[in-house]
C-alpha cells in the first residue's frame, strides 16, 4: 500500500504543469576559461543548454532560471562576459508559437501543415494519409514506447525492390519543428512533386523513402502534455533516479562509443544522460531493429533542432571517417540545396568538429553498421527562438529541409551512397 501511495504521489507531482513563466535564454560569447567558469556553475545547477560552446569566438545558449538568475548575472558580470538576452520570457514564447485553441485541421486541409501537433494527432494524420494515398504510402508499426504508445514509419514506394533512404524525426522531444519537417516532406512528395517535378519523380522511382515522424512518443507527448523543455525519453531506467529523474538521451543511447568520455552524461538527471547501457531505451532498440531489416538502406538521417547544420560522422570523434570526402560533397550539395530556397546558411561538417563530441548517436552507429551516407542535422533557427520555433516559419523550414534530404535520396539514386 506505501509503495502504491508513493506511486501516486511521484505520478501527481509529474503531471503538474511546468510553468516557465520568468525563464530567459541567454547568448553569452565566453573565452576557454570563461566558458569552464559558466560550465562548473552549470553543472552546479543542472543548467538547461540550448546550444553550447564550440570553442574560442563561439557562443553558448543557456536557459536562465528566476531562481538562479542573480547568481549567473553577478557570475557573468564578475568574470567580464559578454552576453545577452534572446528570449525574456519563455512562457511567453511558448504561448505565441503555438495557438493550442485554433481549430484542430485534417491533413487534407492545406494549413495543417502550418500548425504544431500532438502525437494523437500526428498518429491520426499518419492513418488519414496513407488512408487517402494508400497506392503509394504505407505504414509499419516498428515498436512501442516505454509507455505503451505505437512508434510507427511512413514508407513512400513507387514499386519493388528498390535502394532506401531513413528519415528519422522528433528523437529529442522538445524539437517539435522536426515531426511538423517530417509530415510536410511526406506531404510534399505524394502532392506536390511526384509527377509533376521530373527530378524528384525519378528519384521516387528509383528509392524508397522511410519516414518515422515520431520516433520519441513519450518524450513527445510530454511536453505537450507537462513540460514542454523535455527533451530524453520517460523511461525510469535507472532505479537510482526513479523518485527524482526520468529518462534517458536517445541520442547517446547507440551502442557505439557509447561508452567513451566526453560525449554524454553518466548523471541520470542530465539532458545527456546515456542511460544504463546501450539500447537500454525500447525506442532507441526499436528503430535500430526496424533500420537493420530493411534490405538496401543506402542513406539515414536523424533530424534535430536548433542550429542550422547538416552534419555527418563522426560523433564520438574528430578523426575524419574513411569516407569524409564523399560525406562532405553530400553535405556540401544539401547546404547549397537549402540556401537556395529561402537563402538560410547551414554548416556542414563532422558532427563532432561542427558542434560538439557527441557519443552514442545514431548517425555514428549507422555510419558503422554500413549505411556510409548517416547524417544528422539541426534545422532553423540560429537561436533567437531556438525550441519555441514559431508556426510561421514551419513551412519555410519544411521547404528547405526538403530540399536538402532531395540531394540525399538522389546521392542514393545515382550511387554516390
Amino acid at each position: 500500500m506505501k509503495i502504491a501511495i508513493l506511486i501516486s504521489a511521484l505520478v501527481s507531482v509529474a503531471l503538474a504543469k511546468v510553468d516557465y513563466t520568468g525563464h530567459q535564454v541567454y547568448r553569452a560569447f565566453p573565452n576557454k576559461l570563461q566558458h569552464e567558469i559558466i560550465k562548473g556553475f552549470g553543472d552546479s545547477v543542472n543548467m538547461d543548454v540550448w546550444s553550447d560552446y564550440r570553442g574560442e569566438g563561439d557562443f553558448i545558449d543557456f536557459r536562465v532560471s528566476p531562481d538562479w538568475k542573480p547568481k549567473i548575472d553577478v557570475l557573468l558580470a564578475r568574470n567580464r562576459i559578454s552576453h545577452e538576452v534572446f528570449v525574456e520570457d519563455l512562457e511567453v514564447s511558448f504561448a505565441n508559437q503555438v495557438d493550442l485553441n485554433a481549430p484542430r485541421l485534417g491533413p487534407a486541409d492545406p494549413q495543417f501543415y502550418e500548425k504544431y501537433h500532438s502525437f494523437s494527432e500526428i498518429s491520426n494524420w499518419i492513418d488519414e494519409f496513407v488512408s487517402m494515398n494508400s497506392a503509394l504510402v504505407g505504414v509499419t508499426n516498428i515498436g512501442k514506447s516505454y509507455e505503451g504508445r505505437d512508434i510507427r514509419s511512413v514508407k513512400v514506394s513507387t514499386g519493388a525492390g528498390r535502394l532506401a533512404f531513413v528519415i528519422n524525426c522528433g528523437l529529442h522531444a522538445r524539437e517539435w519543428v522536426t515531426p511538423a519537417t517530417c509530415m510536410y516532406t511526406i506531404k510534399l512528395l505524394l502532392t506536390s512533386r511526384y509527377g509533376i517535378d521530373d527530378a524528384v519523380t525519378n528519384v521516387m522511382n528509383q528509392v524508397d523513402i522511410y519516414f518515422i515522424p515520431v520516433s520519441n512518443p513519450d518524450g513527445y507527448e510530454y511536453t505537450w502534455t507537462t513540460d514542454r523543455m523535455w527533451r530524453k525519453t520517460r523511461s525510469a531506467a535507472n532505479s537510482d533516479c526513479l523518485t527524482k529523474c526520468y529518462g534517458v538521451d536517445p541520442n547517446r543511447n547507440w551502442d557505439n562509443h557509447w561508452n567513451s568520455p566526453g560525449g554524454s552524461s553518466t548523471t541520470c538527471c542530465s539532458d545527456t544522460f546515456r542511460g544504463p547501457a546501450p539500447f537500454s531505451e525500447v525506442e532507441v532498440y526499436s528503430q535500430k531493429q526496424f533500420v537493420m531489416g530493411i534490405p538496401n538502406v543506402r542513406a539515414y538521417i536523424d533530424v534535430h533542432a536548433y542550429s542550422q547544420y547538416w552534419m555527418y560522422p563522426y560523433g564520438w570523434s574528430e578523426t575524419p571517417t574513411k569516407d569524409a570526402t564523399k560525406l562532405e560533397q553530400v553535405g556540401q550539395d544539401s547546404i547549397d540545396a537549402i540556401r537556395a530556397v529561402h537563402g538560410k546558411i547551414y554548416e556542414t561538417g563532422s558532427i563532432a568538429n561542427v558542434i560538439y563530441v557527441a557519443t552514442g548517436s545514431s548517425a555514428d552507429y549507422f555510419y558503422e553498421e554500413g549505411i556510409t551516407c548517416s547524417f544528422a542535422a539541426e534545422l532553423r533557427d540560429q537561436g533567437r527562438y531556438g525550441f519555441a520555433l514559431p508556426e510561421a516559419q514551419i513551412l519555410p523550414t519544411g521547404e528547405e529541409a526538403f530540399a536538402g534530404l532531395m540531394v540525399m535520396a538522389r546521392a542514393v539514386a545515382d550511387g554516390t551512397c
